[in-house]
């Protein structure tokens, strides 16, 4: 009896190391990503390091006590993310380590849960980016420059990342994005922190995009957008929206169109775009006309503020840009390791305030190089010219150029 015992038991460990575990899986592709093995559960975690170089070459009319005040480097960004799903729900935490979070109340990009509805739309509540524009949705991993252009949230919007409400959804020729958002404040705090400011300013936002044309060599997109936001707790004089694009990365020259001071509390927006992608070759453009309004009643004229940008590339290796449908924006190529790809680029960029006194306007060109080494792996070079007049501030007539370079890796 004891012998069978034994024997039984000896099968059973044996056994136990035949039968195929019930542990969850883990893969990397170089981020780390663990899935339950009834697909019910996963968590990846990504990241991304941007580390930026600036070297000022002309700035005279700038600072005439000491050349170079704007050379530098920085970390651009500095993000860790963790995004995944539970049963039919999905989850994106992003937080920037760099302090870019800073203008959004914190230091986390997006942060939202969501899941499909309506038979296969997206619905994300929490911390995104509303559908403003195609450069502005491009993720900073595939932009083709080191900043965006005026058209963006570095220009003519107030901020990249907004907390509501976000749908989207495609076919197979057509896309579109709609929003409902608080329009919090550059700088407040989540309700319940030191110093915290509530806002009751609301935003609305769609977007349609259609790509009629899109293959393996060849894209055409069209797009059109609107944007209506309020200001976060305006004030008669004080807490309203200000227009101060930057001229070149990392060098603080930030002309000012419009001047928060003036009480404009609303801003309503719309905007086009068209790009065209042959082969090695992508060129992409946008134009944004923004009306910013008093409701205060403090005698305060309209104002309109247009940006709008041309850019093109062109990859001298055997390599082109991919098209995201699902976001209607272009990203990197994808390249294989000791390839390597090469794209050249240039572009350029406006924006102007005729309604201004002085015909406010701040413009800019660049051009540059960027290195694929890998698909995970990317360095940028770029020579920058900008110049404005008419503008408020201590720099009314600047003129500015530089040298800018990335490393960047993302996983």
């Amino acid at each position: 009896m004891n012998h069978a015992i034994k024997l039984t038991a000896l099968a059973v460990f044996a056994a136990s190391f035949a039968a195929p575990a019930m542990a969850d899986k883990a893969t990397t592709k170089g981020g780390f990503e663990i899935k339950s093995e009834d697909g019910n559960f996963s968590a990846k975690l990504g990241g991304r390091i941007h580390f930026d170089g600036n070297y000022v070459t002309e700035e005279d009319d700038l600072n005439a006590a000491g050349q170079k005040r704007n050379s530098t480097t920085d970390f651009r960004r500095a993000r860790l993310s963790v995004s995944g799903k539970a049963y039919d729900w999905t989850y994106l935490f992003e937080n920037d380590f760099a302090g870019q979070g800073a203008n959004n109340g914190s230091g986390f990009r997006e942060m939202w849960i969501g899941r499909e509805v309506l038979g296969g739309q997206t619905l994300r509540i929490g911390q995104a980016k509303p559908f403003r524009g195609m450069e502005e949705l491009t993720s900073s991993n595939d932009i083709t420059f080191m900043e965006r252009p005026f058209a963006t949230a570095t220009g003519i919007y107030q901020r990249q990342f907004t907390q509501g409400l976000f749908l989207n959804g495609k076919t197979d020729m057509v896309g579109y994005g709609v929003a409902v958002y608080n329009n919090k404040t550059a700088g407040e705090q989540n309700s319940g922190a030191a110093g915290a400011t509530n806002s009751q300013a609301l935003g609305y936002n769609g977007r349609v995009y259609a790509f009629p044309i899109n293959s393996d060599t060849s894209t055409l997109h069209f797009g059109l957008s609107a944007t209506s936001e309020e200001a976060g707790n305006p004030t008669v004089g004080a807490g309203g929206f200000a227009i101060q694009p930057r001229l070149t990365r990392n060098a603080q020259v930030r002309p000012t169109l419009i001047n928060a001071n003036q009480a404009f509390d609303k801003q309503t927006t719309i905007a086009g775009e068209v790009a065209f992608r042959q082969g090695p070759f992508t060129a992409q453009a946008e134009y944004a006309l923004a009306d910013f309004s008093d409701s205060l009643n403090v005698g305060q004229s309209d104002e309109k503020v247009a940006a709008y940008y041309a850019q093109v590339s062109y990859f001298i290796t055997d390599h082109a840009k991919r098209y995201n449908t699902t976001r209607g924006a272009f990203g990197s190529p994808s390249v294989k390791p000791g390839a390597g790809a090469i794209e050249l680029k240039a572009r350029y960029d406006m924006i102007e305030n005729k309604d201004s006194a002085a015909d406010a306007e701040a413009s800019g060109y660049a051009v540059g190089v960027n290195y694929y080494a890998t698909s995970n792996v990317r360095f940028m070079v770029e020579y920058h010219d900008g110049k404005s007049k008419g503008v408020a501030g201590t720099n009314p007539q600047a003129d500015i150029s530089a040298i800018t370079a990335r490393a960047q890796f993302s996983f």
